[in-house]
This record gives C-alpha cells, sequence and structure tokens, in this order.
C-alpha cells in the first residue's frame, strides 16, 4: 500500500468496501426486515405407518405415481377431495453481533514523496450520530433482524379413477402449486471515518517531527534551503479526520411458483399383466427482482482538510510563514481543502431482476405382474422420456453501477498550495457485472433436469405382509454450498411390514426408507469424508414410520407417525410432484367404513415451530431455549375417499 496517496486510500479503498461489499454485509445480518410466505398443496399418506407408496401396493390413484399399473387393479371408481388447512403468521427474531471494521494503512502525501504517513480507518455499522467524537473507536454491535413467516394453502386437491371395462382403467388427480413469495429490505447505515496522523512522517521536502514541528526544503536558483518551525505546528493539520455516512438501502423480492396442475393416468390389464402410464405437464415461473442502492446521507456536510498556506515557489514569502507562529501555530496560517460531497444522491446501485419461464411433460411408465394371488412384482421407470424444465429468461438485468472516483487532485492535498476543492465523485458512471469476482449476470436461460428414476420392488402377502422396493435415482444433483457439492448414484430401498397380532382385530405396522451411500463430488474434500463417514456401514436411514390399525365392528380406526429426510432431497432435486415434499415429522388419523375413508394429515411446520419456540419467552440455557409441545406448528389437511 506504500504507492497509495491519501484519497486513494480514503475513496479508492473504502469506498469499494462499502460499494462492493453491500450484498455481502446484507446477507450476514440477514436485513433488518423479511417477509416469507409459502403456499403449499394438500398432503398424502396413502398407506399410513407403511413407509410411503410402493411399487407393488395398489391404492387407486393414491399410488398411481409410484406405479401408475397399480391403477389397473381397481375395482370400480373412487374419488377423493383434499383439503390443506395452514398455520397463522409467525413473527422471528434474532439478535445478531457483529464487529465494525478498523486498521492502519501507510500513504504518501504527495507526488514523488518517499515519506509516509498513518492512516487509521474505521467503518462503523452504525449513523454519523451514533459514531460522533470517538475517532475510530469501533465495537460489536448487536444487529436484529425480523422475519415475518406465514403458510397458506393453494386450493383442494381432487382425484378419481374409474374402470371403464374388464380390461381398461383411467384416472385423473388435480394437483395445486408450491408457490414462495420472499422478501427482503432494509436500509443498513454505514458511517466511513479516516483518521490521519502526521507526527514523525517524512514526505521528502516536507517533513513533520515527532514533536509535531514542520519543515520543508527549498530550492531556488540553485541554492537549498530548509525552513523549519520554532514550535509544533498546528493540530488541526497534524490530525486530520474525515467523515462520510453512507446508507445502503436493499429491497429484494423474489417469488417461485412450480406447477404440475394434474396425472393423468392409463393403466391396462392383461390375465395377471399390467401396465400403465401416467403423464404429468410441469410448468415454473421465477419472478427476481432486486436492487442495491448506495446513498450518500442527504444531510452529510462537505468534508475539509487542511494544507500550510504558503506558495512554495517563494522562498520570501515562504519563509515569513516558517517564522510566524500566528501562521504555522494557528488555524489562520492553513488554507483549506474542501471535499465536495453529492448529499443525497446514489452514487453506486446495483440491480438484478428478471423473470423466468419453462414448462414440460413427464411421463411415467411402469408394470406389475401377480404370479399368484399373494405375490406381486412391480417396475417403474419415472420420467421415462427424460423430461427437464428449460427456463426463459426475459427482462433480464444484472449489474452494478457506480460512480467514478477522481483521483487526480487528491494525491496533493496535503501539499501547501493547490486548489481550494476536491469532488472525489465524478459524473461518470462505471458499469461492471461482477462483484469481488463474482458474476452477477443473470443466464438467458436455465435448465433443470428431473428426476428419472427407476423403481422396481416385489409383495408378499402372506403369512403377513411384507413390501420392499429398490429405488434408483438416475439423475445427478448438485446442493448449493460455499463449495457444490455433487450427489449421484444415489440409490434407496424401502421395506413396509404389516401383520396382525395374534387373532386381534389389530394390526401393526412398521416402514423404513434406507439411503445407499452415494458418489460425492466437491471442492470440500472434510466435508466428503465427513459424509463417507457416515456411511460407514453402507446405508443411512432416512425416513422411518410407525402405525397400527383397529378393527371394531367394521369400523377400521388407523394411526401413524413418522420422520422424514426425503422432503430435503426432493427439494435440491427439484421435484416438483414429490408428495412427501413437505412431511417432515407428521402425523396420520384415519377412520374407514365400507366405501368411506376419512383421512387426517397434520405435519410439523419446521420455520412456525422455530418461530413459536424463539417467541415463547422461556429463559435460554446455554444460549437455546428449551423446547416444549406447546411450540410445535402445524400444517393439516383433511381428506376424504369414497370408493364404489
Amino acid at each position: 500500500m506504500r504507492s497509495m496517496k491519501l484519497a486513494k486510500i480514503c475513496f479508492a479503498i473504502l469506498l469499494p468496501v462499502l460499494l462492493f461489499s453491500n450484498s455481502g454485509f446484507c446477507a450476514d445480518l440477514n436485513y433488518p426486515y423479511g417477509r416469507i410466505n409459502l403456499r403449499l398443496p394438500p398432503a398424502e399418506d396413502p398407506f399410513p405407518g407403511f413407509g410411503g407408496g410402493y411399487s407393488t401396493i395398489s391404492l387407486g390413484m393414491k399410488s398411481a405415481l409410484w406405479n401408475p399399473a397399480t391403477l389397473g387393479k381397481l375395482k370400480l371408481a373412487e374419488a377423493s377431495f383434499g383439503q390443506a388447512s395452514v398455520t397463522g403468521p409467525q413473527d422471528l427474531s434474532r439478535t445478531t453481533p457483529l464487529k465494525e471494521m478498523s486498521g492502519t494503512l501507510e500513504v504518501g502525501a504527495g507526488t514523488g514523496s518517499s515519506g509516509n504517513a498513518v492512516l487509521r480507518y474505521a467503518l462503523f455499522f452504525r449513523p454519523a450520530a451514533d459514531v460522533a467524537g470517538i475517532g475510530t473507536t469501533t465495537k460489536e454491535i448487536q444487529v436484529k433482524s425480523s422475519l415475518s413467516y406465514a403458510t397458506s394453502g393453494t386450493g383442494i386437491n381432487f382425484s378419481a379413477a374409474q374402470r371403464v371395462n374388464d380390461w381398461l382403467t383411467v384416472g385423473f388427480a388435480s394437483r395445486n402449486p408450491l408457490q414462495a413469495d420472499i422478501s427482503l429490505a432494509g436500509n443498513f447505515p454505514v458511517t466511513g471515518r479516516t483518521d490521519m496522523s502526521l507526527y514523525g512522517q517524512n514526505f521528502g521536502s516536507f517533513s513533520i517531527k515527532n514533536d509535531g514541528k514542520l519543515s520543508f526544503t527549498f530550492t531556488s536558483g540553485g541554492v537549498v534551503t530548509t525552513r523549519e518551525t520554532a514550535a509544533p505546528a498546528w493540530s488541526g493539520f497534524l490530525s486530520q479526520e474525515v467523515t462520510i455516512p453512507f446508507s445502503n438501502i436493499s429491497e429484494f423480492r423474489n417469488s417461485f411458483n412450480v406447477e404440475s396442475p394434474y396425472v393423468g393416468t392409463i393403466a391396462a390389464q392383461r390375465g395377471n399383466f399390467y401396465a400403465g402410464l401416467n403423464m404429468l405437464p410441469i410448468s415454473a415461473t421465477a419472478q427476481i427482482d432486486n436492487d442495491v442502492r448506495t446513498v450518500v446521507n442527504a444531510d452529510t456536510a462537505d468534508q475539509v482538510m487542511y494544507s500550510p498556506n504558503f506558495d512554495p515557489n517563494d522562498p520570501v514569502a515562504s519563509a515569513n510563514w516558517f517564522l510566524d507562529a500566528n501562521q504555522y501555530g494557528a488555524q489562520a496560517g492553513y488554507s483549506t481543502k474542501t471535499i465536495q460531497l453529492p448529499s443525497g444522491d446514489i452514487i453506486a446501485n446495483a440491480k438484478y431482476r428478471g423473470f423466468y419461464s419453462g414448462s414440460t411433460a413427464r411421463f411415467d411408465f411402469g408394470l406389475l405382474y401377480d404370479p399368484t394371488e399373494w405375490f406381486t412384482v412391480g417396475l417403474m421407470l419415472e420420467n421415462v422420456n427424460s423430461a427437464a424444465l428449460d427456463m426463459k429468461g426475459n427482462g433480464l438485468a444484472g449489474y452494478m453501477t457506480y460512480r467514478n472516483i477522481n483521483t487526480q487532485e487528491a494525491t496533493t492535498l496535503l501539499q501547501p498550495g493547490g486548489n481550494s476543492t476536491w469532488a472525489p465523485f465524478g459524473n461518470q458512471w462505471v458499469t461492471t457485472t461482477e462483484a469481488n469476482g463474482t458474476p452477477i449476470v443473470l443466464d438467458a436461460e436455465k435448465n433443470y433436469q428431473l428426476p428419472k428414476r427407476l423403481r422396481c420392488g416385489f409383495s408378499l402377502k402372506r403369512p403377513f405382509l411384507i413390501a420392499v422396493d429398490y429405488e434408483q435415482n438416475q439423475t445427478p444433483f448438485t446442493i448449493p454450498a460455499s463449495n457444490e457439492i455433487t450427489v449421484s448414484n444415489l440409490s434407496f430401498i424401502r421395506v413396509g411390514v404389516e401383520s396382525r397380532l395374534l387373532s386381534l382385530p389389530f394390526w401393526l405396522r412398521g416402514g423404513t426408507t434406507l439411503a445407499l451411500k452415494p458418489t460425492i463430488t466437491s471442492k470440500d474434500q472434510q466435508l466428503v469424508d465427513n459424509i463417507n463417514k457416515a456411511f460407514k456401514f453402507g446405508v443411512v436411514p432416512v425416513k422411518l414410520d410407525l402405525g397400527s390399525t383397529l378393527n371394531l365392528w367394521g369400523w377400521e380406526i388407523w394411526d401413524s407417525l413418522g420422520v422424514s429426510l426425503m422432503p430435503l432431497i426432493g427439494l435440491v432435486q427439484f421435484d416438483a410432484a414429490n408428495i412427501d415434499l413437505g412431511k417432515m415429522v407428521y402425523l396420520n388419523l384415519a377412520l374407514k367404513k365400507d366405501a368411506w375413508q376419512v383421512d387426517y394429515l397434520s405435519q410439523v411446520d419446521p420455520v412456525a415451530t422455530l418461530a413459536a419456540n424463539r417467541n415463547s419467552g422461556r429463559p435460554a440455557r446455554d444460549g437455546s431455549i428449551p423446547w416444549e409441545t406447546s411450540d410445535l406448528r402445524f400444517t393439516q389437511t383433511l381428506g376424504v375417499t369414497y370408493k364404489f
């Protein structure tokens, strides 16, 4: 930094830190205010407690997404409705410590100088009024971030299926969209300050001793003369401070919508063979509207610096200045160099906006075979056509623009004479598509490969019901992180068991899903090693269900409880048709009588539950708030099915 002059430090370094670090600071703060609204479709759990769907278990249209061939076993017809109720708005706040920035730099004081001045700088994350009179002494501040979170339903799911004749069955199911609206906004104050000490500094012909005495070497007619003050120079010259308050105004508004409005299924039967086909149209949109502006506060006054008020080319006049204590020792002997600031003006602006839309159709093909009435094998090819969402962009804008920094006059601010004003912010604007080396340009199109899976399995109905499925994910996917993680060769084994308890009218069920060790690729080798350690036995359980059924005089009462990590996997796979997308912790109750069945499915809403815990007011222990069952918040679905 030795070759950088005063203004190149104050503005060419400190200001770009403010401009190019806006997004980083705001992301670390999570903004003063945020609002998230999720619109969720009704959830399903076709076989409570059994661990989800299987390629060989037939449950009408509820099992069509697992294997469309199972619809061929429908006896006659069915109709089903599902309505979701959601949690109310929740407010979540958090206080985060944030350290302000400070340090020292060495800068020169003029062209051709050989010495350096010590420049102390600070970046306060507080308004200028709050840091008046404290120099460059920073501290750790507490930043409070607030989030308003709410969920809402997207309507009623409906499904119906009808056996057309003895070999053909058709079905239809409506599916509501998954939507998210995310808004982040805030005014984040940043006050930049520089404090330069000239004591003991040497700038070639111009130097200040440790005691504050000032000397200057003149050359005239080949004669070299050095003048020195008899007492310390004016303290306002020896220690100079510049303060510039900014406001970073951030407005991020983004919305996402993924729709798979219906599933059309057709299944055919020939003897003990069944074949089926699903068709799912899928569309998605994304509205991105992000804007960050850096503004010099409207009440910001021009800053001033001081330099000795003598003509270095006039030895006689300058000699008088060095001899007069009322000149070198008082403010009257120094000229004011005004730093003109564009108060109230935008000095930098970053935009990141556009609209994306795309659509496709996914086809699934399934087979089913019953060698006997108690043994079934099945095969399912999901997304057999390798469908992908090709998202085309419109109205795209991704750039940063800022006013150029004028350094031509800054290098002589401390030298005697020179111009009386300096406008560091020029009238020309510089536009870039990178911030700290990171591109901010939006792609003209984005392509998302939908999951392609092969699922095969069998089920035995004697002496008790057991179903086993093997699922192979054939589409690698990437988990966004500081170092991207690519997952491929991901497979699962799903096992479900149901057995009657002795001769009682009581059945117990259980199901689990085991993830087989995938192939992990990442630049973070430690992360890869940790994942491999988690799979030291070759499998990791990712889902567990337990349930039971009680039959009383023809009334069947079903209940189940489950936990699952599958929604997280489905989310990063962009699996829009995943019926388990919101089911991480869930409870299911059902009542069945003859052709009627009523289902109640309750899912824990993790964000609303966290907000309730944070807002409980219970004292924290070791930095954490104790949990109670009253903190739980649920998203609920009520469904009715009629078979005839």
